[in-house]
């Protein structure tokens, strides 16, 4: 029986990659005068959130306050936007399940942008972000943290569901001992949830429906 619900926060919850490529383009155009591919984005997309900013930048500067400062302003003029249902989904079940945030961004971008879209952080147990442990997906290590005020609310590993739609999610929840769903809002990972036998779904409808119907959720 699933007592917790954990999700990844980037193209789980919020379209992060559609909003935040648009981001960089336009900082590295307008700020650093160059044009970056989406192969380099692709590379660096993932890591722990200094790390995504030094690799992406840290060849015009290497001070990480300046970058986070500008990456900040720029990404002020691009808000993210919610996947359809996902916050509903929350709301609505908020009183069945314990929620939940795993995520590699950063607590400053993750706060800042779910006040924007006037999420009420109070509907999670946790937003666990890159501040919060030393180690991040794919080391199952990262989920050591949010499993300890779990465990405070008498909820075991089997209990629990983390939600995500990338390979680091299924690997770092698997090996930690949690149950794993993948949510595949475009086709970039399908191949690989299909390939392992991996369970997914493609929306928060279908997560709703994937919960309502299967005796783990009873």
């Amino acid at each position: 029986m699933i007592k917790a619900i954990l999700f990844d926060y980037d193209d789980t919850l919020v379209q992060t990659r559609k909003t935040r490529y648009q981001t960089i383009y336009k900082l590295s155009d307008e700020l650093f005068k160059t044009k970056i591919t989406e192969k380099e984005i692709d590379e660096a997309w993932g890591l722990p959130a200094e790390k995504f900013l030094l690799k992406l930048f840290g060849r015009f500067s290497s001070d990480i306050h300046y970058l986070w400062s500008v990456y900040l302003e720029f990404s002020k003029k691009d808000l993210n936007i919610p996947h359809i249902h996902a916050f509903d989904f929350i709301n609505k079940y908020q009183n069945s399940f314990k929620f939940g945030i795993v995520t590699s961004s950063s607590e400053k971008v993750v706060f800042r942008e779910l006040n924007e879209l006037q999420i009420d952080t109070n509907l999670f147990l946790q937003i666990q972000t890159s501040d919060h442990t030393s180690v991040h997906k794919p080391n199952p290590k990262v989920f050591e943290p949010i499993f300890g005020l779990l465990k405070n609310k008498k909820i075991n590993k089997d209990e629990v569901i983390y939600i995500g739609d990338s390979p680091a999610d299924y690997e770092s929840a698997s090996k930690f001992g949690f149950q794993f769903l993948g949510i595949a809002h475009d086709n970039r990972h399908v191949d690989y949830f299909q390939r392992g036998k991996i369970p997914f779904v493609k929306s928060f409808f279908e997560l709703e429906n994937d919960l309502m119907n299967k005796e783990r959720f009873a």
